[in-house]
């Protein structure tokens, strides 16, 4: 996947692909160059361990990430935060704001996963930020917020099921 990295304000392109069991990772990196490492899992969904170019990395990840804000870790004890964005994401965010027009939000997947948990029902009052649902994505589970306040007016899937990025999830009309 390209991701669009920002980082102590500045701004890079980034190219990742790993193997079908998400541990032999590949790394684009900008100035050209690639970057093998191999990520083993330490406590599931928070601790990681890199290996790559003989050296041990440990990345920590800090409670309350969410899909698009920062993501906050530990890298080795040093805080780290990471702004990323992936074209999938750019794309949605594109699409949701030409609809925000006609008072109907669209919330998309921003990547491919399995939905956990849904925590809202249609008819339901959301607030900006609120969680509407799990979506567990590389072992991890992330929590899908409300981009608008507003009355869940569709919601298109259901629990166990996998999505593909840029699958619509669940819709949200505009309170007035």
């Amino acid at each position: 996947m390209k991701y669009q990295i920002e980082w102590n304000d500045q701004h890079a392109n980034l190219e990742a692909h790993s193997d079908p069991t998400g541990r032999e990772w590949t790394f684009h990196l900008p100035n050209g160059s690639k970057l093998a490492a191999r990520v083993d899992v330490i406590e599931e969904g928070t601790v990681l361990r890199m290996i790559s170019r003989g050296e041990t990395r440990t990345i920590t990840l800090l409670p309350g990430n969410q899909i698009g804000s920062p993501l906050r870790f530990l890298l080795d004890h040093e805080p780290i935060e990471l702004g990323v964005l992936d074209p999938v994401d750019l794309i949605t965010r594109e699409v949701s704001d030409s609809g925000a027009s006609s008072g109907i939000h669209s919330v998309e997947s921003v990547m491919p996963g399995i939905v956990r948990k849904i925590l809202v029902a249609e008819g339901d009052q959301v607030e900006v930020g609120q969680p509407l649902l799990l979506l567990e994505a590389m072992k991890m589970e992330n929590e899908i917020g409300a981009p608008e306040s507003g009355t869940v007016s569709l919601i298109k899937v259901e629990e166990g099921e996998t999505v593909a990025a840029g699958s619509l999830l669940i819709q949200i009309t505009k309170s007035q």
